[in-house]
């Protein structure tokens, strides 16, 4: 009667833990109560087994059996989960390695203490709740990255599943071949808990380094992201949003920056203010895109009759700025200005219209004309305003005898 109830413990433990391992390793379907009903059913039917064979004395047999049941209970847990064939296929044969180390650990374990038969059940149940833990606490992760690489596992795994299940299956009598190979399956399941522990700690590792490399990546990203915003702040603060030329702040500091520089250098510098005429009568004429569009054309035309080094600028409006270092004398300056005048006078071809614009440019030298930004700009603003007094259109540098 001990022994009946000492095999029923055993074997009840052994396939209710196995099932229960199974779900831990596995995402199932059915959440909790699913685990519950189905680990019941499990242990009615190792009851039954382990009775049935008892009474035919055949502990063989019974261990053979169990092991067979480990595979129809995992055919039948298949179904509840969310793995694929191959992956199902690698977490079982992984549950089976683990159900035949903590066999061979808890029959030689419990022989260690009074009454064997009941310490193995004792030890079967607590290294079952070891490795549960075990995986809950720290590997899971591992395991299932493993899972999702199984081709490159599985071969390990299939190798320990055969070395120990050797030792199960070609024997008449289960406990003397534990008894009788002891070392070598010890020495088996050192070796295969080396190799999953090698496996997991390898894969934690290289987790950790994906993590850290997936940190980097996005840090290195929003690094991008900030410096393009910079990039673009910067474009919003410095540049004319119409024709991409710099705008009246961008141009002030410019100015500066070339004034200070002129004077230690004992250089000069060329201030040109240019005011479009008849913008509004093309706007009103026109609509607003093509007074746009006309804007952005003159934008072109300065630049392109400008040396790479020069500077231009829209202060607002209809209002541009010419910046240039440097130059000669009156008379190339002169040409200069009259070579922008007329680039801006030809004819503009906005889509179905045809336009011309004129210009009045007032020019302050530096240091004839000022010897600061603000002073320039007012003088080559006052040149520009007799052009307009006079009739409107044309070109003239500022002198202090006008």
């Amino acid at each position: 009667m001990n022994d009946l109830l000492s095999n029923i413990l055993r074997g009840s433990v052994s396939l209710v833990m196995y099932a229960l391992l199974l779900f831990t390793l596995t995402k199932s379907k059915f959440g909790r109560v699913g685990t519950i009903a189905f680990i019941a059913f499990v242990f009615v039917l190792n009851m039954s087994s382990t009775i049935w064979f008892y009474l035919y004395k055949d502990l063989t047999s019974l261990s053979r059996f169990s092991l067979i049941l480990f595979v129809v209970v995992a055919l039948a847990l298949k179904p509840l989960t969310r793995l694929n064939v191959m992956q199902w296929s690698f977490t079982f044969i992984t549950t089976i390695n683990i159900a035949m180390m903590i066999i061979i650990l808890s029959f030689h374990l419990g022989r260690l203490f009074p009454m064997p038969q009941y310490a193995n059940t004792i030890i079967r149940l607590v290294l079952y709740l070891l490795v549960i833990f075990l995986f809950q606490r720290f590997f899971l992760p591992s395991y299932r990255s493993a899972v999702n690489n199984w081709p490159i596992f599985s071969g390990l795994m299939i190798s320990i599943f055969l070395n120990l299940s050797y030792y199960f299956f070609v024997t008449d009598n289960i406990q003397s071949t534990l008894t009788t190979y002891r070392l070598p399956l010890i020495l088996l399941v050192a070796l295969a808990v080396a190799a999953y522990g090698t496996v997991f700690y390898s894969l934690h590792k290289f987790a950790q380094m994906q993590t850290i490399e997936s940190e980097n990546k996005r840090i290195q990203k929003e690094a991008g992201h900030l410096h393009e915003t910079a990039i673009q702040l910067e474009q919003y603060a410095n540049y004319d949003t119409l024709t991409g030329l710099p705008n009246r702040r961008y141009f002030f500091e410019h100015l500066k920056r070339l004034v200070a520089e002129s004077e230690r250098n004992a250089r000069r510098l060329t201030l040109m203010f240019i005011d479009l005429d008849g913008f509004k009568d093309i706007n009103d004429s026109f609509g607003h895109e093509i007074g746009d569009r006309v804007l952005v054309t003159i934008g072109q035309r300065l630049k392109q009759s400008i040396r790479a080094t020069d500077f231009v600028a829209r202060l607002g409006g209809d209002e541009f700025a010419v910046l240039t270092e440097e130059r000669a004398d009156a008379k190339e300056i002169d040409a200069l200005a009259q070579s922008i005048y007329t680039a801006l006078h030809d004819v503009m071809h906005i889509g179905p219209v045809d336009c011309t614009i004129s210009a009045s440019i007032g020019i302050a030298v530096y240091p004839d004309a000022g010897c600061d930004g603000e002073t320039l700009l007012r003088n080559a603003d006052s040149a520009m305003y007799e052009i307009k007094k006079s009739g409107k259109g044309g070109v003239k540098i500022f002198s202090s005898e006008s």
